[in-house]
């Protein structure tokens, strides 16, 4: 979370900000899993408000489509010559991998734009940049 939520550019914003995450596996669910999360936010005049939210899912249902997409991404990086780290498929990973020297990216937004720009490269397209210039020719 440092390296997504920057504190040390924004000490005002998360001063006294703390983050816990427990996953135990219970038996008698078997494959299903239930995550609790509680947010504790600030609202309007400054009222503290909570969300909260009980997830409900089968890991293997969730894990499924993300697993086919890895496959068929990682046999068309191999057909397209890549090798090493595959850091554009960094979008699938709880903890993705970079080359050597570099930070790996946490951020969901530029791992997407990341995927969907390397699959646009090497099907000789345009990058998307989201400059909107397009609109204005």
């Amino acid at each position: 979370l440092h390296t997504i939520l920057q504190p040390d550019l924004y000490p005002e914003l998360y001063k006294g900000f703390s983050h816990v995450v427990r996953i135990n596996y219970y038996p008698p669910r078997g494959d299903n899993k239930e995550g609790w999360d509680n947010i504790d936010i600030v609202g309007w005049l400054g009222y503290p408000m909570q969300i909260k939210v009980n997830f409900l899912c089968r890991d293997s249902i969730l894990a499924a489509p993300m697993v086919l997409d890895l496959a068929l991404f990682s046999d068309f990086a191999h057909r397209a010559g890549m090798k090493g780290i595959q850091e554009w498929l960094s979008f699938y990973y709880k903890s993705p991998q970079a080359a050597a020297g570099l930070q790996p990216e946490h951020d969901l937004f530029i791992q997407q734009t990341k995927l969907k720009n390397t699959l646009r490269h090497l099907m000789g397209e345009d990058q998307i940049t989201h400059l909107g210039l397009e609109y204005y020719q």
